[in-house]
């Protein structure tokens, strides 16, 4: 088994909210290239007047995009900051209700629009984790991924 990686420390502790009618993923994009969090874990709460994300099709190695144009709520979002072409780069999931308690999920892209939000980001110190585009599935994953062989 290769393992190379090596603990992270905990850096600044982030706690924010965003503004009603900015975009959730360029706002919290913009948050880390402001404040250069370069590594970090990502948690937020809070509703969306409407909501965009993908779902990956691993078949055809594309993302699908979804448009909610509808009040949802945000259950969850979780996510991370790394690196990709030397500039920070959030990933980040996002699980959405709306009034009937129907759930949507997926991979958060621009055009969610925020009502409000409340975001928590750890910075995580160490070696910073890079992205590098994977040539069998096509997705900028980590670098040096850990292997069981």
């Amino acid at each position: 088994m290769q393992l190379q990686e090596k603990p992270y420390l905990t850096g600044r502790t982030f706690l924010f909210s965003i503004y009603k009618g900015e975009d959730l993923l360029q706002a919290i994009q913009y948050f880390c290239h402001h404040h250069q969090v370069r590594c970090g874990l990502i948690n937020a709460i809070g509703a969306v007047e409407r909501a965009t994300f993908t779902i990956y099709d691993q078949k055809a190695k594309k993302y699908n995009k979804v448009n909610l144009e509808k009040e949802l709520e945000i259950l969850s979002l979780c996510g991370n900051v790394s690196l990709f072409d030397d500039k920070p780069m959030v990933h980040a999931h996002v699980m959405f209700s709306d009034s009937e308690g129907k759930a949507f999920g997926g991979h958060l892209v621009a055009g969610t629009r925020v009502f409000s939000s409340e975001v928590f980001i750890q910075e995580l110190t160490g070696d910073i984790k890079v992205r590098k585009l994977d040539k069998a599935t096509q997705l900028p994953l980590w670098a040096n991924p850990v292997c069981l062989k």
